[in-house]
C-alpha cells in the first residue's frame, strides 16, 4: 500500500473542508487519512491518500489526480458555501458602504441571483464550481500544499471578477427600485395632496397602444379640454407613456377606469395603479367605451 500526501492550509473554512473530505471517505469511500494541525491563527490539514499497489505508472499518477480531483471538489463547494457569502457581505458594506438593513436585503438577492436555476444561463452554479475545480487541481499538481486563503487573493482574480460584477449588478438593480419606490411614494403624495379637478376618468388604450380619455358621461375629450385640464408643457419631450401618466397626475381623478386592447405599458398601468392605489379599476368589456376604441 502507497500513499501520497496533500495539505491544505486555512484560517477560516477548517470545518467545512474537513466535514466535506469526511463525508466523501463515507460516501465515496475515499481513501483518505486526515490529520489537523493548528499553526497559531491557521490550520493545516494534512490529507494522506491511500494507494493500493499499482504497478503501472500511468495508472498510479491517474489515481492520484483523481484523488485532487475530491479533494479540489470539497475546496470549491466550501468557497460557494461560506466564502461567496462572507465576500458578498464585505462588498456591500466596504465597497458600496451599505447599511446594516440593506446588506440584509441585497445580500439575499445576491445569492439568488448567483445560485438560481432561473437565470438566463442555467448552471451558473456549477459552471463557477467546475471553473474552481479546474484551477485549484492545476495548483495541487505544481505542488502538494494549498493555502485556500493565498488562493482566492492571488488566483482567483477572474472568479472573483466575476462574482464582484454579480453582486454590482444586484447592487444596481437594488438602487433603481428603491429610487422606483421613492419615485412612487413622492407622486402618490402629490396626487393625495391635490384637489381632484374631474371625479372620474376613463381611459381607453387601442390595440395599437395610442390612448384617449373620456369624461364621466363617456364622451372623449377634446384636444382643446385636455389643453385646458392639463397644462402640458409642449416643449417637453415626453414619451407616449409619459404622457399619460403625466395627464391623469395633472387632474388627479378620484376614479380611473382603464379600458384596454393592448397587451403593452405594464410597467406604466402597474405605475398608474401604485400612484393612484384604491383608485383604479379595469372594466371586464362590454361596455359603450369598449365598443368605440
Amino acid at each position: 500500500m502507497e500513499q501520497h500526501s496533500v495539505q491544505v492550509g486555512t484560517q477560516y473554512y477548517r470545518e467545512s473542508i474537513y466535514e466535506r473530505l469526511r463525508q466523501l471517505q463515507e460516501e465515496e469511500n475515499l481513501p483518505v487519512v486526515l490529520h489537523e494541525y493548528q499553526q497559531g491563527k491557521r490550520w493545516l490539514i494534512d490529507c494522506e491518500f491511500q494507494i493500493e499497489a499499482i504497478e503501472d505508472i500511468e495508472d498510479r499518477e491517474t489515481t492520484k489526480k483523481i484523488h485532487s480531483y475530491y479533494l479540489a471538489n470539497a475546496i470549491a463547494e466550501t468557497i460557494l458555501l461560506h466564502w461567496e457569502k462572507d465576500h458578498i457581505r464585505w462588498l456591500l458594506r466596504r465597497k458600496f458602504k451599505m447599511k446594516r438593513e440593506e446588506v440584509v436585503q441585497v445580500f439575499e438577492k445576491a445569492l439568488h441571483y448567483l445560485n438560481e436555476e432561473s437565470r438566463e444561463w442555467k448552471g451558473y452554479r456549477i459552471h463557477r464550481k467546475a471553473s474552481l475545480v479546474n484551477q485549484i487541481v492545476k495548483c495541487l499538481e505544481s505542488q502538494p500544499l494549498f493555502d485556500m486563503e493565498g488562493f482566492l487573493r492571488f488566483r482567483a482574480k477572474g472568479y472573483k471578477e466575476e462574482i464582484n460584477k454579480a453582486v454590482s449588478y444586484v447592487v444596481n438593480e437594488h438602487v433603481i427600485a428603491t429610487e422606483y419606490v421613492e419615485f412612487i411614494q413622492l407622486l402618490k403624495h402629490f396626487v393625495d395632496s391635490q384637489e381632484s379637478r374631474v371625479h372620474t376618468l376613463h381611459v381607453g388604450i387601442t390595440k395599437q397602444g395610442k390612448f384617449n380619455l373620456y369624461n364621466e358621461d363617456g364622451k372623449k375629450m377634446t384636444k382643446k379640454t385636455m389643453d385646458d385640464l392639463f397644462f402640458m408643457d409642449s416643449s417637453q419631450e415626453l414619451t407616449y407613456e409619459d404622457m399619460l401618466v403625466s395627464a391623469l397626475i395633472a387632474v388627479a381623478p378620484r376614479e380611473i377606469v382603464l379600458h384596454i386592447r393592448y397587451e403593452g405599458y405594464q410597467d406604466t398601468l402597474q405605475t398608474i395603479c401604485k400612484v393612484f392605489e384604491g383608485r383604479v379599476s379595469y372594466c371586464p368589456g362590454g361596455c359603450p367605451i369598449c365598443e368605440k376604441i
